[in-house]
């Protein structure tokens, strides 16, 4: 193994692309619907389950649905009225099926910008041919971005129902049980989506079967899953700095509207308050779409970034170089 360039090269590079290649922002637009790559909708979804509960009230309104479904399908519409309700649901179908297409698609072109980045450095990567590349991996790419959403959903609803079991019977073994369904959700949420993460790199970079990725994306993770662990809490950590980040900007971008609220109370006009309220809420949408947009693109950026550097020269743990060892 060769020597490994520092995490905060792989920080500084990915974030270079990100902000220069503006044209790559439309692509983490869509890819942020998929979620970032890395361990953050493990947290969220396995760890406020654990704690929060936050996950197990969707399954606890399921009979409400079905009840729903049961009363919109007694309905005594017209015909036309079936119609329009057909057509709405076609629509919407399509429309989700256009956004799954777009967002998929924006995810492989990013990790085919970054790896031609990787091997050209001083080359911005074109966007039409990452964009080919993202919609002639898209099958291999869907397919691996539902194996980790189904996964870590039904590990989730376990941990919920679990969690349940709990606070209905709070005892020491049910206790114990919890713990220890936690903790194996967490190990095997966390190695499933480096799997993926490293799988849909060989996928787009080396033209791999699904199968072939992942077989060879589980011996990268095992040659390097100190490194994983690592990478992932720094991005994680960097996740919590943008949140506060965005928290702050709330009120920042909000103060422009508190003065038209003031200014409101004062002539004691409602349709100066609604303006007031409307254009808070545009700038903080726009804001809040350029920040994810941009940092989609880098977080997916800096795990490529990685990808490319381990399953070709491989890259050395930082906690193990400064134990002392070397590559």
């Amino acid at each position: 193994m060769t020597k490994v360039p520092l995490y905060r090269e792989a920080i500084i590079n990915s974030w270079r692309l990100a902000w220069n290649h503006k044209l790559m922002w439309g692509f983490g637009l869509f890819a942020a619907f998929l979620g970032q790559m890395g361990i953050l909708e493990l947290v969220t979804k396995i760890g406020l389950t654990g704690t929060s509960y936050a996950y197990f009230p969707t399954w606890i309104v399921l009979p409400d649905l079905y009840n729903l479904s049961t009363s919109l399908g007694s309905l005594s519409l017209p015909l036309e009225g079936w119609l329009w309700v057909i057509w709405l649901g076609l629509v919407l179908f399509g429309f989700a099926v256009l956004l799954t297409f777009a967002s998929v698609s924006s995810q492989g072109a990013i990790i085919h910008s970054t790896a031609q980045a990787v091997k050209k450095p001083k080359k911005l990567p074109d966007v039409d041919s990452a964009w080919r590349s993202g919609t002639s991996h898209f099958w291999r790419l869907f397919v691996l971005n539902l194996i980790k959403k189904v996964v870590i959903s039904l590990l989730a609803i376990y941990l919920a129902y679990a969690t349940v079991n709990v606070i209905i019977s709070a005892s020491g073994t049910d206790y114990a049980l919890f713990i220890s369904i936690f903790v194996l959700s967490a190990i095997v949420g966390m190695v499933l989506s480096f799997l993926l993460i490293y799988a849909a790199g060989y996928v787009v970079v080396e033209e791999y079967s699904i199968g072939k990725a992942i077989r060879s994306a589980w011996r990268l993770f095992t040659n390097h899953w100190l490194v994983s662990i690592e990478v992932a809490i720094v991005i994680l950590f960097l996740n919590i700095a943008l949140s506060l980040a965005i928290l702050v900007s709330f009120f920042i971008l909000f103060f422009p509207t508190l003065l038209l609220w003031w200014i409101a109370v004062y002539f004691v006009s409602s349709a100066l308050y609604y303006v007031a309220i409307v254009i808070g809420m545009i700038l903080f949408t726009i804001f809040i779409i350029f920040v994810g947009s941009v940092f989609t693109v880098f977080t997916t950026s800096v795990w490529t970034y990685l990808f490319m550097k381990m399953h070709k020269p491989g890259v050395t743990s930082r906690v193990l170089h400064w134990f002392g060892f070397r590559s």
